[in-house]
């Protein structure tokens, strides 16, 4: 479990960026963050990453506070796939999700089991026919799979996406939002994920956590919390805009 409690947090004695946050997720668990730019989603994401230096026993794992844990042993628990990624060197598809498997390296390379779990990782993302093409030229929802893939050889129970789509044209992130729903729905992976698109909240289902200047501002079921009301409030939009502008997508409730 990842328990916040009470989690606020400051820039260089700044304004609160985080205030007062707290929420619980479970294993198997799928989470949406949502809300507007500045709103704290990505800071969130730092913190219980263990990146920012945070008030003490305000974010726990399986019970324990997240500072009794070093690199390692959190890398165990906790997979990241990060907002912006890239490469300069031409690593294989294989050679880029191997490196999943840093934090349980031996001396003298790779063990046979972390190629195990590399080759788990390319088969559940159904990217196998990939491994030995450059990770340089593929297209960017095939990159953004690739990086999934390698945070799954991590084998950690707990995968955090900080906007997973975030630069992909619309294809692509159909793509990955799809593997992401298979992934859930089929081998029970915990996702935490980032997004400024409420209708990536309502197909993926599960939690939504909409976050408004640093703190909660709802929480709940994402196909029943998630509606045109809720978001124009969110967004601190002209009530009824989004139908007007014939933004309203038809997955919206127009409650």
């Amino acid at each position: 479990m990842i328990d916040i409690r009470s989690l606020s947090f400051a820039y260089y004695h700044g304004a609160d960026v985080l205030a007062d946050v707290s929420f619980s997720m479970e294993l198997g668990q799928m989470i949406s963050v949502l809300g507007p730019n500045g709103c704290g989603k990505t800071t969130l994401m730092k913190a219980i990453l263990g990146f920012l230096p945070i008030a003490r026993k305000t974010v726990f794992i399986n019970k324990n506070p997240l500072e009794n844990y070093s690199r390692t042993s959190l890398a165990k628990i906790l997979a990241y796939v990060p907002q912006h990624h890239g490469s300069v060197f031409p690593y294989t598809v294989r050679e880029m999700v191997l490196m999943g498997r840093t934090g349980a390296r031996r001396w003298g390379g790779f063990s046979g089991e972390d190629n195990q779990k590399a080759d788990e990782a390319l088969e559940l993302c159904q990217i196998t026919s990939l491994a030995d093409r450059s990770f340089l030229e593929l297209s960017g929802g095939q990159k953004q799979l690739v990086v999934i893939a390698r945070a799954l050889a991590q084998n950690s129970p707990y995968i955090l996406m900080d906007e997973p789509t975030s630069g992909l044209d619309l294809s692509n992130q159909v793509l990955v939002l799809k593997s992401m729903k298979k992934l859930h729905e089929e081998n029970r992976l915990s996702f935490l994920m980032t997004t400024h698109h409420p209708e990536q909240a309502v197909y993926l289902g599960g939690q939504v956590l909409m976050m408004k200047d640093g703190s909660v501002a709802a929480w709940g079921a994402a196909r029943q919390l998630t509606t045109s009301k809720t978001v124009e409030e969110l967004y601190s939009l002209e009530p009824g805009l989004l139908s007007e502008m014939g933004l309203v997508p038809a997955c919206l409730g127009r409650a």
